[in-house]
């Protein structure tokens, strides 16, 4: 076991001159014409990698979890939304980064760091997952701009400056041909109106921005969760500003041509009402779209709605103890799995229905202390053997010290029950140290798999086969 090399004195020094370079250099690149940005097949769930929001890795998961490389080079109160990888990098947000001064850092699947930001993305850069590509490219956004870069080349290839203020949540791709960037925003108090913004994936260039009012009402609605997105259509998951209650689900179509207004020109086609706010983002298979909500304080939702073309329908609403935290994840042998939190279950509903198919409790199945819940999102992947395997972030709710939290993978089809394939304690006590994110698996030149992961310190963990 080992952690990541930190940097010399003489490579920091080299990171922070090309930092400044770039920044002399960036606005007269804006335009530059950086090419197709084609996410990965495999490496890495949610819209990063997966546009409709499956959390399906589409890799074999590693088969033990040895530690091996920890980069703690990094603090900071909040470990990001997490990593995402093309199988051959790794590309991670976080909150702060004071000893490089970045919030953004690529690494090998050995988890050296191979290129940071140097200071170009502010601390809510958090907020947002960032994509990787097939090339190698990776495009990420803060409060204030958004920009592609190459970080084998050390190039930023084009900057972009957002056209409002709003913390950025995840930057997906959309269009028949996945030629334009939808980024959504939240809202933050004191920093104007959040809006859906739309630039070219080449160039960089603004296409298009707009926020999502009521034309009735004139009620402001923003979102905290990630689109999910199939060809030119975006369903976002939104929450009046202020009524946080007044939850909608909007299906939001993108202009590829001037046959509809123009490329990039966005367009309301229709919304669904529903008990807010959601708190996780939603998935679609198929025409239907799944997503949280919740009734009062305690009572969690989750929906069923279908998209009609130019309506929505509800197919179903399930109640729950406790708010849901994780969006739900799509299990190749058909149904969902989320968890309602501190529950202490992970839980497979049918995607007809909404019935519950099948129940694991993560202390029994992982030989835990009673009291043991899921806390992050859910990762689907293959077991060595073929298995379908959940990998998440657990902790118990007693958040007592000695009790720390964990990493597990858990074979959920050879039995009802599951089975672990393996966990990983990440320290001894949660209010230290927890694990956040989502799990992505890279695999070096050796043939070694490993899941990488975020830690609330903005520590990056790599942990697999050695």
């Amino acid at each position: 076991m080992h952690a990541a090399p930190a940097r010399s004195g003489h490579a920091r020094r080299i990171v922070s001159l090309m930092a400044a370079m770039l920044a002399l250099t960036a606005p007269a690149m804006a335009l530059a014409q950086a090419g197709p940005f084609i996410l990965p097949a495999a490496g890495c769930g949610m819209a990063h990698c997966d546009a409709r929001m499956s959390d399906n890795v589409a890799q074999v998961s590693p088969s033990v979890a040895v530690e091996v490389a920890v980069d703690r080079n990094s603090s900071g109160a909040v470990g990001g939304l997490g990593c995402v990888s093309n199988t051959r990098l790794v590309a991670c947000t976080g909150s702060s980064d004071p000893a490089l001064k970045s919030n953004l850092t690529v690494y090998d699947a050995d988890g050296n760091r191979l290129w940071d930001d140097g200071g170009r993305l502010d601390a809510t850069a958090w907020y947002s997952a960032a994509m990787i590509s097939e090339s190698n490219h990776v495009i990420a956004a803060d409060q204030k701009r958004m920009y592609r870069a190459d970080p084998i080349s050390g190039t930023i290839l084009w900057q972009s400056a957002k056209p409002d203020d709003g913390t950025p949540i995840s930057p997906v791709l959309i269009g028949a041909t996945s030629s334009m960037i939808l980024l959504a925003t939240k809202a933050d108090a004191g920093v104007g109106t959040p809006e859906l913004s739309v630039w070219d994936v080449s160039t960089g260039a603004l296409l298009s921005h707009q926020p999502i009012v009521d034309p009735v009402t004139g009620v402001l609605f923003a979102t905290i969760n990630t689109p999910a997105v199939k060809g030119n259509r975006a369903y976002v998951l939104a929450a009046g500003v202020g009524m946080p209650d007044n939850g909608r689900l909007y299906a939001i179509d993108v202009c590829e041509s001037d046959a509809c207004g123009g490329r990039g020109k966005l367009k309301v086609v229709w919304n669904h009402p529903f008990d807010g706010p959601s708190s996780a983002s939603p998935l679609l298979i198929g025409q239907r779209v799944f997503f949280d909500g919740l009734r009062g304080k305690s009572t969690g939702l989750f929906y069923g709605v279908d998209d009609l073309g130019n309506a929505p329908a509800q197919a179903w609403v399930k109640k729950f103890t406790g708010r849901f935290g994780s969006s739900a994840a799509q299990d190749p042998r058909g149904g969902l799995w989320f968890f309602p939190w501190q529950g202490g279950n992970l839980l497979r509903v049918a995607e007809r229905t909404g019935a519950v198919q099948q129940t694991v409790n993560v202390s029994t199945v992982l030989g835990l202390d009673a009291g043991y819940s899921p806390v992050t999102a859910l990762s689907i992947s293959a077991s060595p053997s073929g298995a379908v395997v959940v990998t998440f972030g657990t902790q118990n709710k007693s958040n007592s010290v000695g009790i720390g939290p964990h990493v597990a993978a858990i074979d959920v089809s050879t039995s009802a029950t599951g089975s672990q394939l393996w966990k990983y304690r990440v320290s001894s006590n949660a209010a230290r140290l927890a694990p956040t994110g989502q799990y992505p698996i890279v695999t070096n030149h050796a043939g070694a798999r490993r899941v990488v992961f975020r830690g609330t310190t903005s520590s990056t963990f790599f942990i697999g086969e050695p």
